[in-house]
């Protein structure tokens, strides 16, 4: 059957890791676990001259500066007790959601600023509380991307319910569900079935949904999500899925899925979550990726593609 929409020439062989990768290391260092990811990237013009990029790592918040998009030094480190985050703005401040425990459960907190280095006390804005929320062994709603819609409302992705990963010894999310909110800071308003899940039959998607960041393309939604399957020797994987859809809720995978795949050293084991722009003609693709499984490393690389069509924007207004 023919896709519904005209999808970008994004195939995975048309992707180029940079060079230099990986990027960034976790700043606790390499041994076995340590971990950095989830970026989340601010060109510059879009608030000052200058590249920032916000990570996570051992519960900590981060925030990276640079002057060409390689070469990245840390600048800030708040000890949030943070989990998988995005970060945004209304035009007026900015906005950071991430997920940490309360209760012995994952929830998702905001946080705000003005100048992306002096950050508000958290409010709590989603908490676990459907039926597909609860499933698995760990009771969480996570990995929040919050985006601006048409009617001036704010719609959050996020993920919930748990998958266990054996050969790794943690959870990943089984569900991608949304809620919506006049207001960027909630109350959101969930609704009542996610809207993607495992299917059994979409290879790369049959273990577990995983996590989503959209991004405006035209008139459509684009998505970016990590997909979660099991290879044919049995390990975990992770890999980004490119979908496009009319109303944000109702997705169609790209033929040509999953575009970004576990590969050699750094990236060997699993391709997490990511953040998706465009400069100067070339579309940037950052993402955090693992070297293996139980005591395997997360680090920061990216991956470039030269691209002079539709171009893929944050769903946001700046200043």
């Amino acid at each position: 059957m023919a896709p519904r929409f005209p999808f970008p020439d994004w195939q995975p062989e048309r992707w180029q890791e940079v060079a230099e990768n990986p990027l960034i290391a976790p700043v606790s260092g390499t041994n076995p676990g340590n971990v950095i990811g989830d970026p989340q990237v601010i060109l510059p013009g879009e608030y000052d001259d200058a590249w920032h990029m916000f990570l996570i790592g051992e519960g900590h918040f981060f925030r990276f500066d640079s002057r060409n998009g390689i070469h990245w030094d840390l600048a800030c480190d708040y000890n949030w007790s943070s989990g998988p985050m995005c970060v945004t703005t209304d035009g007026n401040r900015w906005y950071v959601y991430y997920t940490h425990v309360a209760r012995e459960r994952c929830i998702i907190s905001m946080r705000k600023s003005d100048d992306l280095t002096d950050w508000s006390e958290p409010e709590t804005v989603l908490e676990p509380e459907l039926k597909w929320e609860l499933e698995g062994e760990r009771v969480q709603v996570r990995n929040p991307c919050v985006v601006q819609l048409a009617d001036g409302g704010y719609r959050m992705y996020y993920s919930g319910g748990t998958i266990w990963l054996g050969d790794c010894g943690y959870e990943e999310p089984k569900h991608i569900g949304c809620a919506e909110s006049p207001s960027p800071a909630g109350p959101f308003e969930k609704r009542p079935e996610p809207i993607l899940g495992p299917e059994k039959d979409v290879p790369y998607r049959s273990f577990g949904a995983g996590a989503i960041k959209v991004f405006r393309y035209g008139r459509l939604f684009l998505g970016l999500a990590n997909g979660l399957y099991r290879d044919a020797e049995g390990h975990s994987r992770s890999a980004i899925d490119l979908l496009l859809s009319e109303n944000g809720l109702e997705w169609e995978d790209a033929p040509y899925n999953p575009i970004i795949s576990p590969g050699n050293g750094w990236k060997e084991a699993l391709v997490y979550q990511l953040d998706l722009r465009w400069r100067e003609g070339k579309l940037w693709l950052f993402y955090n990726a693992r070297d293996g499984w139980r005591s395997g490393v997360e680090w920061i690389g990216c991956s470039t593609l030269d691209w002079q069509g539709e171009r893929p924007e944050k769903m946001w207004k700046l200043r």
